[in-house]
């Protein structure tokens, strides 16, 4: 009896677990579930960075913050043009030789005038860390669009014969796509005022070198970025202390003459946290304690 009922119904077992095993291998090839049987991008908010560039991309207030932060640059662009003792680059305030030269701003590139977050969004869905190579391959995609606002800012400035330069810490191996990409959105852009990062060309880093190469025959009017360190030196320190103080003391001095976009993604300000809970301060904030 035991072994007919292993000789009749062991067989039509197998077949049956063979058959179930090809159904659900069926059903996984589903794209709807597909999707559940593999790891879910649906989990990308639990990135660090998802916020922030979930941020820059979507938020109306993103693009009214920067749409009306250019247009209060042009104000700036004005009283600076009106008074011919007006500086942004603190080096060029205290060698006091600008007030005949021709007037001009100096803009950084990513975050102030091309908008990346389409990387930075790559990045987040594929789980890839920032990589320069990575980014350099970006850059040669010329795919960048315009921050808001910055166009009509561009424009205004060139109206008024204002010389529009661009520092950013871009590689040269992306000079001519980042003049493509800039072209390709309506800017002026050349050689001679897109300023990349050679450090054996002596283009440095905290690209106080490229500003000095502007100032010899430039009144810096206006400097634009999204971060502290396009528009004065010092601020590379970690030290999130000594930024602080930087920052007050020479903003009380040239000020007028900085205009600053937010890019809560990346920056100096980023490398320069305490690590995990030691970055929050639940008492008070720490920005403004030096300026009262």
């Amino acid at each position: 009896m035991n072994r007919n009922f292993r000789r009749t119904l062991l067989p039509l077992f197998d077949r049956l677990v063979r058959a179930t095993a090809s159904l659900v291998m069926a059903l996984v090839a589903l794209p709807g579930l597909q999707a559940v049987s593999q790891e879910s991008p649906q989990n990308v908010d639990k990135d660090r960075r998802f916020n922030a560039v979930a941020w820059m991309q979507n938020a109306a207030e993103y693009k009214v913050m920067t749409t009306q932060i250019y247009r209060l640059a042009i104000l700036q662009l004005d009283k600076g043009l009106d008074d011919p003792t007006w500086t942004a680059d603190e080096e060029q305030w205290a060698a006091g030789d600008f007030h005949s030269k021709q007037p001009a701003v100096i803009l950084d590139v990513d975050e102030t005038v091309l908008d990346n977050s389409a990387f930075n969004a790559r990045n987040i869905l594929e789980r890839q860390r920032f990589t320069e190579e990575s980014w350099n391959a970006w850059c040669l995609e010329e795919r960048a669009e315009l921050v808001p606002g910055v166009k009509a800012f561009i424009d205004a400035a060139q109206a008024r014969d204002v010389k529009v330069f661009y520092i950013t810490n871009r590689d040269d191996i992306a000079l001519q796509a980042t003049i493509n990409n800039l072209l390709r959105l309506g800017l002026p852009a050349c050689e001679t005022t897109v300023l990349t990062r050679n450090e054996e060309a002596g283009r440095g880093d905290d690209k106080r070198s490229r500003r000095a190469m502007v100032a010899k025959e430039h009144r810096i009017v206006l400097l634009i970025g999204d971060s502290l360190s396009d528009i004065c030196y010092g601020m590379d320190t970690r030290d999130q202390a000594e930024r602080q103080k930087i920052a007050l003391e020479k903003h009380a001095l040239l000020g007028e003459g900085w205009v600053v976009l937010p890019n809560p993604a990346y920056g100096g300000w980023e490398r320069a946290l305490l690590p995990g809970a030691n970055a929050l301060n639940t008492a008070r904030s720490t920005i403004d304690e030096n300026s009262k």
